[in-house]
């Protein structure tokens, strides 16, 4: 039997989600995978799931691997893929300098999966019970919607490929949401260029939350067009044609053929209404191919910022002593007057440069949904602090009603956000993304001198740094 050091291991990256049937789903396909590689196959999630990519990483050290291919597995090259993945890998890095991981492509375009598509697609049509034409009958493909114009743009591809040949009338494409045209543009422009029969086609590789309110979006779209039989199709799923894509591009970074058009991508090339997103290496990670190690021109280290955090300030070898807590009149922490500086109207300075000791330990992580609901006295006192504290040292809006183990603080940008998540990993406190809003651990064993303040801490000095010392 191959020993696991000399086997690699497949960490499967999903986006994650809150449903049973989603989460079941997924790992169905993941042990196909297994069972297909002869291989140990790790599923992950960035979000919403456990475990995370980082929980995912350490348990598959711990098993004996010192070889692991990252695959996202995702329909397009958009934020995930391109930033906050290679952050947790890199961070995964730090703590296993031994640890070969190559990073593979997004599923992205492939005939595997126009073929599912197709597939799905007539099953739909040959179960309607009317009987109309192909040529009157018009596919409406419908994706999740990005932020990211090359993730988008693969929707439309797929879109030209699925209908090619297909003998339907027509083929439009639209997203559930993020950007447009949504379900109901799309459904309404189908009926006002004749079509008689529509099969909505949904772009999702699993069932899930999204893929029920397509499902309620495509029924209101019914009621307003009673006269256009309106169908749907079954998403991608348990399709072999996924099970084959998912192979093709383990196989590729595996062999060191892995790689993703950066010709397309918003963070290098300027495109037309995305000119702030571009220039600012600092914003992304972009380590398209085999070992995660390309960053045009930038080292994978320096990509994920200090010192102290990659402007050219100098800084003392020396860093600061860990700040004792003060109070305010009320006896709870004043968070906002922690850390003393040189300038005495922004007490923030020296602890943003000099930086103050990170986390110290392991990687300050969430606590599972079921430690969370063990104590929910403890842990709201901790959100509540959490809070309080965040609010304080930043004036930003915190959210907390999250998945259970994580707060939520809203930064200004999606650039701010990015940066910050960047410098908040290297300070070794767990750290996710989704848009603008950055979720911080939580739970309720966190001390108030230990874990919640390092976690202030952490969002303190990387906030003071990105508004003073970054983005003027």
């Amino acid at each position: 039997m191959t020993h696991p050091s000399n086997q690699p291991a497949l960490l499967l990256i999903g986006h994650g989600t809150d449903d049973p049937a989603g989460l079941e789903e997924y790992h169905r396909m993941a042990a196909r995978v297994s069972e297909r590689l002869k291989a140990f196959v790790q599923p992950c999630f960035l979000e919403l799931a456990d475990p995370s990519i980082a929980q995912a990483i350490d348990d598959c050290v711990r098993a004996g691997h010192r070889r692991i291919v990252a695959l996202p597995l995702l329909l397009g090259a958009a934020g995930h893929q391109k930033n906050d993945i290679p952050v947790a890998l890199n961070e995964a890095r730090m703590r296993h300098p031994d640890l070969d991981i190559r990073y593979g492509a997004p599923l992205g375009v492939q005939y595997t999966l126009v073929r599912a598509l197709a597939e799905r697609v007539a099953a739909a049509y040959a179960a309607a019970s009317a009987s109309v034409p192909r040529d009157k009958t018009v596919l409406a493909l419908i994706g999740r919607g990005s932020s990211d114009p090359d993730s988008n743009a693969d929707v439309a591809r797929m879109a030209r490929l699925l209908w090619e040949g297909s003998g339907f009338g027509w083929i439009e494409y639209g997203f559930y949401s993020i950007t447009r045209p949504n379900v109901a543009d799309v459904i309404r422009h189908c009926v006002a260029v004749g079509a008689e029969q529509i099969i909505v086609v949904p772009y999702l590789l699993f069932t899930g939350r999204i893929l029920q309110r397509m499902a309620a979006q495509v029924e209101t779209a019914r009621q307003r067009h009673p006269a256009t039989s309106i169908l749907m199709a079954e998403h991608l799923g348990l399709h072999d044609g996924v099970l084959a894509a998912i192979l093709q591009r383990y196989d590729e970074a595996l062999n060191g053929v892995a790689a993703v058009n950066c010709d397309l991508c918003k963070y290098r090339r300027v495109m037309p209404g995305f000119e702030d997103d571009y220039g600012r290496p600092q914003e992304s990670d972009h380590h398209h191919g085999l070992r995660g190690i390309h960053h045009h021109g930038t080292s994978a280290l320096d990509a994920i910022l200090p010192p102290r955090y990659r402007n050219g300030r100098p800084v003392s070898a020396a860093p600061m002593s860990a700040a004792p807590l003060v109070y305010d009149d009320a006896g709870r922490v004043a968070w906002d007057r922690v850390w003393g500086g040189d300038d005495p109207n922004n007490p923030f300075c020296e602890l943003a440069l000099a930086g103050g000791p990170p986390h110290r330990g392991t990687l300050l992580e969430p606590v599972s949904p079921e430690a969370a609901a063990a104590d929910p006295e403890g842990y709201a006192r901790v959100i509540a602090e959490l809070a309080r504290g965040l609010h304080m040292v930043t004036g930003l809006p915190v959210v907390t009603a999250c998945a259970p183990g994580w707060i939520g603080l809203v930064c200004e940008s999606e650039a701010m956000a990015l940066w910050l998540l960047r410098a908040i990993v290297v300070e070794n406190v767990s750290v996710r993304r989704e848009g603008c809003t950055l979720f911080l651990p939580a739970g309720p064993n966190f001390r108030l001198d230990g874990e919640i303040k390092n976690v202030v801490t952490a969002v303190a000095k990387t906030y003071h740094y990105w508004k003073e010392h970054v983005q003027g």
